[in-house]
Parts: C-alpha cells; sequence; structure tokens
C-alpha cells in the first residue's frame, strides 16, 4: 500500500506519525534527534560541491553581455520579491492585540551582541577554509569569481565538460539520499514534538499564527500569482507541479538539500511550455546558487518576530525604526537569522533574552520559512529566466487584479487575526504575584526584632566570631524594601536572596538569626558604630562615605547602574549621552559610584537622597524624573509597579558591586565572612541564589513536559493503592 503513495504523501505520514510519536513518548524519545541530525548532514554532502560547480559552469558558459543582463534582471526581481514580503509582514503586524509584559533580569540584556566579522563572511581570502567551514557566502564569491573569469577563457570546454559531468554525479548522490527521507522526517518531528514544553508554545502562539498566515499567504498566494500574472506559467506550475518540492521543504526545515532539485524543477516548467533551451538550463543553474546567498523571504518572515518582540515588550516603533528595521534586517540577513535576530534585538534596544524565545519557536516556523523559501526560489528563477529569454507578458489588467486581490486578503487577514489573537491572548502572567510568593530553600532559627539592644549591656570591642557563637545568635541589620535582596512575602515571611545568605551563614556558625529592620541606611550604619548588629545586608553598596567607618566584604555580586522611570518615558533615557542638555530631577536611596561625577558634568541635573523605595514610587509624578537603581534590583521593582520601566544605555555600561558591612574594627568578622563568602562561589551556592532571586529561574512554575505515556503511568501509580 506504501508503494502507491507518492514521494510527498510518505513525507506527510511520516511527519505525522513522528509528531504523534513525541507527543505519545515525550522527552524519551529526544534521542531521536541524534537520527535526524546525522541525516540532515547526509543530505547536505553533495551541496556546497554542487553550489560551487554550478555557478563555475553557469557564469563559464556565458558571454559578457549575457552576465550583464543576469546582474540587472535577477536585481529587479529581487527586489520586487523583498519589497512583497516587507509588505506582508509589515502589514499583518498591525493585527496585534493591546499586551502588557514583565519579566525578572537576565544577564543577556546588558550584553552586547558579538560583532559580525563581514570580511570573514564575503571575502575568500582563504578559499579552502570557506569550504571546509561552509561559509556559503564566501563560496559563492569565490565560484562566481571564477565563473566570470572563465567567460574570455578560449577551450574552456576542456573544464565545463568534465565540470557538467560532476554536477550530474552530485544531482544522483542528492536523488538517492532524498529517498530515505520519510525515515529522517519521522525522527525529527518525534524528537521536536516530544521536546517542546507547553509554556514555551504558550508565549509564542500568536507569533506562530502570524508566521504562518505571512507565510502561506506568500507562498499560496502572492508569489505564485506575481509569476502567473507577469509569465506565462500558471498558479498551479508551483503551487500543484511543484508538491514534491514544497512538502519536502516544509518537512524538514532545510532548503539547502533541496537546491539541486529545484533547478531541475524549474528546467521542467520550461519544457512543459516547450520554452526550454540550453541558455534557459544555464540562467536556471547560475540564478538559484546567486539567489540562495541573498535573503530569500523564508528568511525576510523572520522580521515579524522581531515586531512581535516589540509588540511584546511594548516598544511601539514609529515609521523610521520600521524603515530601519526594514533596511537593517535586509542587510543582516545576508549572515542568518541565527546573527539578525540579536543584532535586530540589540538595535531596538529591546532585551536579548527574547532570542532565547525565537530558538523555543525555530522548531515550527523554519519549516514554514523553508516552505516559503522553496516557493521564492521556483519564483525569482522562472521569473528572472523569462525576463532574460524575453518570455515575459506584462498584462496591466492582470497585475492590477493581482494587487487589488492581494491588498483586500491582506486586509481580511488583518482583521480576522486581531480577533483570534484577541481572543487566544493568555491573560497576562502577574510576575509580581510570583515574586511575592518567593520562598528561602534554606531555614534557619530566627526571629525579628523591632528593638535595638541597649549599648550600655553591650561592650567596648564589636563581637568575634567566637563571641557570636558563644552567645548563640547573629545580629543582622537590613532593609525590608530592597527587592529582591530581603523583603516580606505574601506569606509575612522574610525572604530575599540577602536572607538567606545569612541562613546559610547561622547554620554555618551554629547560632539563630536576630534581624532587626531599618527604614533608613544611616540608621543602619549607626547601629553598626553603636555595636548593636552585627552585620548590614540588603543590597549594600561599596560606599566611598562610609569607606572608612565599616569594613565591606568581598561582593557578593555586580549591578548595573540604570533608571526606574515612567514606561512611556523609557525611550527618552536609553542614551546616557543626551543628558547633557537636560534638566532632570532624580531620586537616589544611597549614594551610588560615579554619583559625583555626574553632579559635576551634568550641573542640571538634580540628585535628591530619599530614606525609602516608597517614597519614591508614592511621590507626585512631577517630583522625580526618574530613580537611580540598577538594572537587576530595577526588573523586580517594575512588577510591583507596572506602570514604570527599567531605562539604561546599553552603549555605556556601568557596573558597581554590591556586598555586606561589618564594623571597621571587627577584623576577624570580616575576615570569616570573606572566606565564606569563596565557599559559597566555589559550591555555587551564591550563583544559585542568584539566578533564584535575580534572574527568576525557578520562581515562575513551568508546566513539566507530560507525554501520553507519563500520564497514563501516573494514573496508574495514583489508582493501584486504592485497588489494593
Amino acid at each position: 500500500m506504501l508503494n502507491k503513495l507518492s514521494f510527498s504523501s510518505k513525507v506527510l505520514l511520516a511527519l505525522l506519525f513522528g509528531i504523534i510519536t513525541g507527543i505519545v513518548f515525550g522527552e524519551s524519545v529526544a534521542w531521536l534527534n541524534i537520527v535526524g541530525t546525522a541525516f540532515i548532514k547526509l543530505l547536505q554532502i553533495p551541496v556546497i560541491p554542487y553550489i560551487f560547480l554550478s555557478l563555475v559552469v553557469g557564469l563559464g558558459s556565458l558571454s559578457v553581455n549575457q552576465a550583464k543582463e543576469i546582474a540587472k534582471k535577477f536585481g529587479l526581481m529581487l527586489v520586487i520579491f523583498w519589497t512583497l514580503g516587507l509588505l506582508v509582514v509589515f502589514a499583518l503586524s498591525l493585527s496585534f492585540p493591546e499586551w502588557q509584559s514583565s519579566q525578572f533580569f537576565n544577564a543577556t540584556q546588558i550584553t552586547l551582541p558579538a560583532e559580525i566579522n563581514y570580511f570573514d563572511l564575503y571575502i575568500p581570502s582563504n578559499p579552502f577554509k570557506s569550504f571546509s567551514e561552509g561559509t556559503i557566502p564566501a563560496v559563492v564569491i569565490f565560484s562566481g569569481f571564477l565563473g566570470l573569469a572563465l567567460i574570455n577563457i578560449e577551450n574552456k570546454e576542456y573544464f565545463l565538460a568534465p565540470a557538467k559531468t560532476l554536477i550530474d554525479a552530485l544531482s544522483k548522490i542528492t536523488k538517492t539520499t532524498i529517498t530515505l527521507l520519510p525515515l529522517g522526517i519521522f525522527t525529527l518531528s518525534a524528537a521536536a514534538a516530544g521536546t517542546l514544553y507547553p509554556d514555551d508554545f504558550e508565549k509564542l502562539q500568536i507569533y506562530f499564527l502570524l508566521f504562518i498566515v505571512a507565510a502561506l499567504i506568500l507562498s499560496l498566494w502572492v508569489m505564485p500569482l506575481f509569476v502567473s500574472a507577469i509569465t506565462p506559467f500558471k498558479y498551479r506550475d508551483i503551487v500543484q507541479d511543484c508538491r514534491d518540492i514544497l512538502v519536502t521543504a516544509f518537512a524538514t526545515g532545510n532548503l539547502f538539500i533541496l537546491l539541486p532539485t529545484i533547478i531541475e524543477t524549474c528546467n521542467d516548467i520550461f519544457i512543459k511550455y516547450q520554452l526550454q533551451s540550453e541558455e534557459t538550463n544555464n540562467y536556471n543553474e547560475i540564478i538559484i546558487p546567486v539567489a540562495y546567498n541573498f535573503p530569500h523571504l523564508g528568511n525576510i518572515l523572520s522580521l515579524s518576530f522581531i515586531l512581535f518582540s516589540a509588540w511584546f515588550n511594548e516598544a511601539d516603533l514609529d515609521y523610521t525604526q520600521n524603515i530601519a528595521l526594514a533596511f537593517n534586517g535586509i542587510f543582516s540577513l545576508f549572515a542568518s537569522t541565527h546573527i539578525s535576530i540579536p543584532f535586530l534585538l540589540n538595535t531596538l534596544h529591546m532585551p536579548a533574552d527574547m532570542y532565547q524565545l525565537y530558538l523555543a519557536g525555530d522548531v515550527i516556523t523554519r519549516r514554514f520559512s523553508s516552505l516559503t523559501a522553496a516557493v521564492f526560489f521556483l519564483s525569482i528563477t522562472l521569473t528572472t529566466t523569462a525576463l532574460l529569454v524575453n518570455v515575459t507578458r506584462f498584462n496591466l489588467r492582470r497585475i492590477l487584479r493581482f494587487l487589488g486581490l492581494t491588498i483586500g486578503m491582506i486586509a481580511s487577514f488583518i482583521l480576522i487575526d486581531h480577533s483570534i489573537f484577541t481572543k487566544m491572548l493568555p491573560s497576562q502572567q502577574d510576575l509580581s504575584t510570583s515574586l511575592r510568593q518567593m520562598q528561602v530553600d534554606w531555614d534557619s532559627p530566627s526571629q525579628i526584632q523591632y528593638t535595638l539592644p541597649k549599648t550600655d549591656h553591650l561592650g567596648e570591642h564589636p563581637a568575634t566570631p567566637e563571641q557570636i557563637i558563644k552567645r548563640g545568635y547573629l545580629r543582622i541589620g537590613f532593609n525590608p524594601d530592597r527587592v529582591p535582596f530581603s523583603y516580606y512575602n505574601v506569606n509575612h515571611k522574610l525572604v530575599g536572596f540577602d536572607v538567606e545568605m545569612m541562613n546559610h551563614l547561622a547554620t554555618a556558625l551554629g547560632v539563630k538569626l536576630e534581624l532587626i529592620p531599618f527604614d533608613n541606611q544611616s540608621n543602619l550604619y549607626a547601629a553598626l558604630d553603636n555595636l548593636q548588629i552585627d552585620i548590614v545586608i540588603s543590597g549594600v553598596q561599596i560606599n566611598e562615605r562610609y569607606i572608612s567607618k565599616v569594613l565591606y566584604t568581598q561582593p557578593t555580586m555586580t549591578l548595573t547602574t540604570a533608571l526606574i522611570v515612567k514606561d512611556y518615558r523609557q525611550k527618552e533615557f536609553l542614551d546616557f549621552s543626551t543628558f547633557q542638555d537636560k534638566s532632570l530631577k532624580l531620586a537616589t536611596l544611597e549614594h551610588y559610584p560615579r554619583m559625583s561625577f555626574v553632579q559635576r558634568n551634568f550641573p542640571d541635573i538634580k540628585i535628591s537622597k530619599i530614606t525609602s523605595i516608597k517614597e519614591f514610587f508614592d511621590a507626585d509624578e512631577t517630583e522625580f524624573d526618574g530613580l537611580i537603581s540598577s538594572v537587576e534590583e530595577g526588573m523586580t521593582l517594575t512588577m510591583l509597579y507596572p506602570e514604570y520601566a527599567v531605562s539604561f544605555d546599553k552603549n555605556r555600561i556601568h557596573r558597581f558591586p554590591v556586598s555586606y558591612a561589618v564594623h571597621n574594627q571587627n577584623l576577624l568578622l570580616h575576615a570569616t565572612l570573606n572566606s565564606w563568602l569563596d565557599i559559597q562561589r566555589t559550591t555555587g551556592r551564591s550563583e544559585q541564589l542568584y539566578q533564584y532571586w535575580i534572574e527568576g529561574q525557578g520562581a515562575v512554575n513551568k508546566a513539566p513536559r507530560r507525554s501520553i505515556i507519563d500520564y497514563f503511568s501516573h494514573q496508574s501509580s495514583t489508582t493501584s493503592p486504592k485497588q489494593q
């Protein structure tokens, strides 16, 4: 029965059974990805040699005039297709509903992406290195130079004839390996379906729908109809007669392996209309390898993720930013989407960790991207070759009809998608609830004291570690409003990074904790100076003002200077260099590093010290323009106060340390704390607490990846005791 099925039907069945297998068995079939990856690499074996030989033979067989014509007419078609793709992507982004979001800090927010080395990417200074590393743009440029050099060389047939034989051999290898495609598709789809988490899908569902709709409009409507509007070829020649290529491109998510097949299919379409000649064959063999090195419409669809990110992060892009995104997107896509996406996120000052969401959804979107790319290569090759051999026919009525129907279809989809998005949009996850529900993982006996011990009951010298152990408790002074270092959760339990660190310290010393809250930093240091507390915590900055009065431990972490401002003003503060011309009123809780520098070089900036975080948020909007804080602390504060946002200049990152403070004469406790902090760092405990309290890893409950087998196993285990 299977032998009677067409090849595309077998591929679709393999895809379907793979998805079902992944859903049923879950992560237990993740190992199949190894088989699928090996299969993809097997298919890639002949591709780079094929591109090299096709370009060299194709260009080498041309005359000078033919080469010039290809450059002009291919360039024209490329710009037309790019324009159509960009219009569809940007138009469909109008369907996004209203949305608000918040998130924990992520280190990628302050990390600049690696610079793209365009010299290595496009200049084949060492062709053998370019071939071995698969640097396709450099390979194509080298092949192009060699092919163009052959144009005016006599007796070039002595090279071109055996090269054509090699092309036939490579094509045969491709056809042989593609017969194993259903097996490869089954393994890849099973592994993908078995490892995709429900949470990842929920976050991306709107992006998925936008991407899929844009891909289908371009693949099944815009490009085929455009081809039929200006050439003798019909819609069904691309959508129906080429279905094996389209299904394979969709199923594999890899277009690279299909380039030889696409060339042969274009030749077959010219034969069908009795337009085939050696000239058309040469053009087809040149255009596809050349086009592969330009951004195709499958890649341009990835720009929809940038628009999705802007919507998701409430970053309204104006028309100049949209134009810049289109141009920057085209040029950055000459590299790859995995270079382009971080680059574009950075240029628009959006969180770099959005790239992780892009990677999570890539398993789905790359299939539709490959489908769109396959139609693109078929369409641009057919139209360009038709232009070159003068078989195009420009019917104004058909072109206007095509444009009218396309505009109407896109407008309809915008309205439909907006309605669907509004209904399917999950209720905004309130991360402030997660923040308030966070718990310390390591408790130690402790009590909150609201009164300080009397100074006449204390000694003249600060308590040493030995004396602290002997008396049985460690006195800690803290600020109860310093999220995420020390604060009260929803159960009115004191939690936070520093609180949990002190729990571990108390356990190591074998003592109890006596925690004393302070609303004012000056009072904290006064109590320390009066020997009423042993340690000051709560994100303590190494402050020049107190450097002679206390001993600071080694840093527990490093924070990044930022401003907390009203969310609608966030963009005003993304470039610190513009502050020179601004008259600003900023609030500060502590004396932040470089504050003296700011006051000296920016005389129009007035900095006012406040006694608590709440004083800033409760103040009238006209009283302060912003609060000097850190990105790490600011991200948690904006969860509690969602009308505010964190703003900082990524090109002028300034970091400062936070630590703990002890009395300036308590050298023994200071040394003990430093040694203990070294142990926390080397054992990974401080990093683990940083990931939880600062980055929120584990703070938000993630739905487990449950397969059908897991479900029935769980049901069986819960019912068996009752049966006994």
